[in-house]
């Protein structure tokens, strides 16, 4: 059923009880296969997701810490050798060993942090800062190397001169004294040592002048000595000189060790671990964030999949009462079938009873007729005269019979259409005057209609088409006679309008509309159900218009209606004005009516 564009309500084919599946695309998409596929593969995804995060979670990476650690003992490490180092300046240590093993732990711990970080990606940003620090680190180890040498060298010398003193002292010639200077060679040489001792104590410019001063008084008075005192005296000036150079250049580069900035370089590498700290702690907050969000989605997925679960249960049982609904309606038809399979097998009966003695009845007033007409001398024989009134009732009579023969034959006409019907015959086909056809129907339709309704006719002059005349006629008389009776109940006189026209689409249609009280909605969604009627009880049948549409069916068209409560209702036959399909059962239709010719004759 549809709503035309003036809001009444329209039908074109027989309705039952039917129930329509609300549906929307939200619900369409959520009740269907692929929601609940695409559901499940979403849980899997964030479920897998979330695993990941859960394991990146629970186990943190502890390579920084652990580097931090290494790096805090390698700071210890280099501690420890400045450490040393700082002893070895001092005199506080004379063996250079623990500086060698200390610079060698620091060296050895470097190398491995140096490969922890080139096998951990983590630590990727803290290889520039430290090749700084480890660069630095080599610097200040070779400086050191060369205060070992150096130191080597002092204590070489350091070890010759108690024999070089001793052999100055043991030489008589040392107690002489040395006029320019008044003084003694063993005091000069004494003066020499105790000028070195000095200076290596504390190795500052003045004194090493004063050493070098005092080496040059001496020089200048072995000059007044024997050659073998000389020969001492010069062996044991030349290792003080040894001696003042190696502890002026190892004190040089002891300044140089202490001047090199692994402090600040070590700061720079421990503030790049700290920022890298703070990234990780940033990135593992973020992965919580990031936990929580995956868990709030695969919530609303696995809601959502619950949704789509009960959407799909929703609709299958929707379905299911759709399918039942079905069932009763198939069942429903299946009896009205069998109703009207009994009804077709009644109508074939009383037809055929029916045929016999109307074909008899019509041959004795064809018989009556043909000697009336064909011997008029024998009728007045009969009455003696032959004046104007007995021509008049010769006329009369003649009428009468004319008039009976064409009842017989308008009898014959309907018992052949209800034999058509009852055995799903399309009748005779033939070229067919839809207007003829609307004033037959008039015609015998005319005395439900004179006290009822006006008759208004709006023909188009449409064209003859191919049907089953007796048919066509059987339905339009059917609408009219409908419409006559609806007009009727609203107690006034009506117009009855009868409209046909030819349409763009080669089409003929047929308007049969009354101003009656019209139908409601639910009249109007089985008005073409077999056995169903708007008239009192006993008052119709509920066939005609069931039978209508099946007639306008058979012949390829369609039937409407357009009705609202309270302004009368309009009945529109939609018909094809020369259907291919027709010709093709012509042949046999032509036969069928033959046979009943025959049937009819005999």
């Amino acid at each position: 059923m549809t709503t035309d564009d003036f809001g009444n309500n329209q039908s074109s084919q027989p309705t039952g009880k039917k129930q329509i599946l609300k549906t929307s695309p939200i619900r369409d998409f959520a009740s269907s296969k692929a929601a609940w596929i695409a559901c499940l593969i979403l849980i899997l995804v964030l479920s897998a997701s979330l695993g990941g995060l859960i394991w990146l979670l629970r186990t943190p990476d502890n390579t920084l810490p652990a580097f931090r650690n290494d790096f805090e003992t390698m700071r210890g490490l280099e501690a420890q050798w400045d450490s040393e180092i700082l002893s070895l300046q001092l005199g506080v240590s004379p063996n250079y060993d623990a500086v060698t093993n200390a610079a060698n732990k620091l060296k050895l711990g470097l190398r491995g942090l140096q490969n922890t970080i080139a096998a951990q990606r983590s630590l990727s940003p803290l290889a520039a800062d430290f090749q700084v620090y480890v660069n630095t680190v080599n610097e200040k180890s070779r400086l050191s190397e060369q205060v070992k040498a150096s130191y080597a060298m002092l204590r070489n010398s350091m070890s010759v001169l108690p024999d070089a003193i001793a052999d100055s002292f043991a030489d008589p010639d040392s107690l002489k004294m040395d006029e320019p200077t008044n003084k003694r060679m063993a005091d000069l040489v004494t003066e020499v040592i105790t000028g070195l001792v000095s200076f290596s104590t504390s190795p500052t410019p003045l004194l090493r002048e004063t050493v070098a001063t005092r080496i040059e008084a001496a020089r200048k008075a072995s000059g007044s000595v024997s050659p073998d005192l000389q020969r001492s005296l010069e062996r044991f000036l030349l290792q003080v000189e040894v001696a003042t150079k190696e502890r002026q250049r190892g004190n040089d580069l002891i300044l140089s060790l202490s001047s090199i900035p692994t402090d600040t370089v070590a700061v720079e590498v421990q503030n790049q671990i700290q920022m890298v700290e703070g990234e990780q702690s940033n990135h593992y907050t973020l992965l919580w964030y990031v936990s929580g969000l995956v868990c709030v989605l695969l919530t609303l997925s696995i809601v959502s999949l619950l949704f789509v679960l009960r959407q799909n249960y929703i609709k299958i049982d929707e379905e299911n009462k759709v399918l039942q609904q079905v069932n009763h309606d198939v069942e429903e038809r299946l009896l009205q079938s069998a109703k009207l399979t009994a009804l077709g097998q009644m109508v074939a009966g009383i037809t055929h009873e029916i045929n016999t003695p109307l074909a008899y009845v019509k041959a004795v007033f064809e018989v009556i007729k043909e000697r009336l007409t064909s011997d008029p001398d024998l009728a007045v024989a009969q009455v003696g005269e032959d004046d104007d009134a007995t021509r008049e009732k010769r006329e009369e009579m003649q009428l009468l019979l004319e008039d009976g023969l064409h009842g017989i034959e308008e009898i014959t006409t309907l018992v052949k259409t209800m034999k058509n019907f009852s055995r799903l015959d399309k009748g005779h086909i033939e070229s067919f005057s839809v207007e003829e056809g609307i004033e037959s129907a008039l015609v015998i339709a005319r005395p439900q209609l004179k006290y009822v309704a006006d008759i208004r006719r709006e023909f188009d002059s449409v064209p003859p088409m191919m049907g089953s005349p007796s048919q066509l006629r059987q339905v339009l008389l059917n609408l009219i006679v409908n419409a006559a009776d609806a007009m009727g109940e609203s107690g006034k006189r009506g117009t009855l309008t009868l409209r046909t026209r030819i349409t763009s689409s080669d089409t003929i249609e047929i308007d049969v509309c009354d101003d009656g009280p019209g139908m409601t909605e639910e009249q109007i969604s089985k008005i073409f159900d077999p056995f169903y009627t708007t008239k009192a009880v006993g008052k119709g049948t509920g066939m005609g218009l069931s039978i209508c549409y099946r007639i306008i069916e058979n012949h390829g068209g369609t039937i409407t209606v357009n009705s609202k409560l309270g302004k009368g209702a309009v009945f529109t036959i939609t018909l094809p004005r020369q259907d291919e399909k027709y010709s093709d059962f012509i042949p046999q239709m032509e036969a069928d009516s033959s046979d009943e010719n025959i049937l009819k004759r005999a």
